[in-house]
């Protein structure tokens, strides 16, 4: 037993778990390995020496104070309720997996709402494009709005594998590595303009590590001014956006990677026109333009019919002078209103 390495027998353990959990278990547990001064094996050996005292009850569980002095360490930083969360979680797991549990109650877990990042505005990811002074960056914003992917998948992205809708919509198929899901990400014209400045060095779209370009937006939300906004709101934008646009919410999760039953739509095209028709819910710039514009179009059409109308009856002189008069009024009115369109 001496010879077994605690932190690489607790990863063995969580071979069934997913890649991202298992990192941010390592991350959390390494966070409180430092904060105590102690090896893994060290920590190990504390807990074995804690569960042999039979006098004073109290020195079982010195750990147990520990990692409640840890979270405390942890709030005051301060890190968000979700982060204490988790990394109480990969302590008590580390000590769990390795046969030597934690006396831990209840209430010793950090309790609190975890709301996550704010859903930004439109006018706020804008504000967030503009501070992003790298057509990277930008991209990515971009994407992430347009596909409501997490970053992890976006980073995973192949220039091999998009497909051209036209009109300025590109898609992907991509197996979410999370959950092992199937997605169906497409973007509009916002993103795939983006995308064309970029240089294609990479068989990535975005070849950049997935912390570094999390840590990188992070630093962007704070130049633009904002507050609570992150990667992931951007996510939660996409949802609620095309939520209130009434995409079906399984249509939704098969955009994002989310999983959606066995039964649910599957055919490309359909699921493609739907987000086409829906993406001005998306547009930060110029929102709700192209439909304003075709609307204004049609106006304007009216206006001009009306006016070759009105002026074919002045010409052939089948109205009165008062009536001639109106008209030329009207006229005037009409070539006025059909400049401001």
């Amino acid at each position: 037993m001496a010879n077994i390495n605690s932190f690489d027998y607790w990863m063995e353990q969580l071979a069934n778990r997913s890649k991202s959990t298992k990192e941010h278990y390592a991350l959390y547990f390494n966070k409180f390995a430092k904060y105590m001064g102690k090896s893994a094996n060290e920590l190990i050996e504390m807990q074995k020496e804690a569960e042999k005292h039979t006098g004073d009850r109290r020195e079982n569980r010195v750990l147990e104070g520990k990692v409640k002095g840890f979270m405390k360490h942890l709030e005051d930083k301060p890190y968000s309720i979700a982060t204490r969360k988790m990394a109480y979680a990969a302590v008590l797991s580390f000590f769990e997996c390795n046969s030597y549990p934690l006396d831990m109650h209840p209430h010793d877990r950090p309790s609190g709402e975890s709301r996550g990042s704010r859903i930004p505005e439109k006018q706020e990811i804008v504000k967030m494009l503009n501070a992003a002074k790298s057509r990277t960056y930008r991209a990515t914003i971009f994407f992430l709005k347009d596909s409501g992917l997490r970053v992890s998948v976006l980073v995973r992205l192949r220039w091999a594998d998009f497909e051209e809708f036209g009109e300025g919509f590109w898609g992907w198929k991509v197996l979410t590595r999370k959950r092992k899901v199937q997605a169906t990400p497409f973007v509009g014209p916002e993103t795939t303009e983006a995308l064309k400045l970029l240089e294609r060095k990479d068989e990535r779209v975005f070849p950049i590590a997935r912390t570094t370009l999390s840590n990188a937006i992070s630093q962007i939300v704070q130049m633009a001014g904002l507050k609570d906004v992150s990667a992931h709101g951007l996510r939660k934008f996409f949802n609620v956006e095309l939520q209130a646009a009434r995409i079906p919410k399984e249509w939704r999760y098969q955009f994002m990677g989310k999983k959606v039953g066995a039964y649910d739509e599957n055919r490309l095209s359909k699921l493609f026109n739907a987000y086409r028709e829906a993406y001005d819910n998306l547009r930060v710039y110029g929102a709700g333009v192209n439909a304003e514009v075709e609307k204004l179009k049609k106006s304007l059409e009216e206006l001009r019919a009306e006016n070759q109308e009105l002026r074919q009856q002045l010409n052939e002189h089948t109205l009165s002078s008062d009536e001639a008069k109106d008209l030329l009024e009207r006229i005037k009115k009409l070539e006025k209103l059909a400049e401001q369109t």
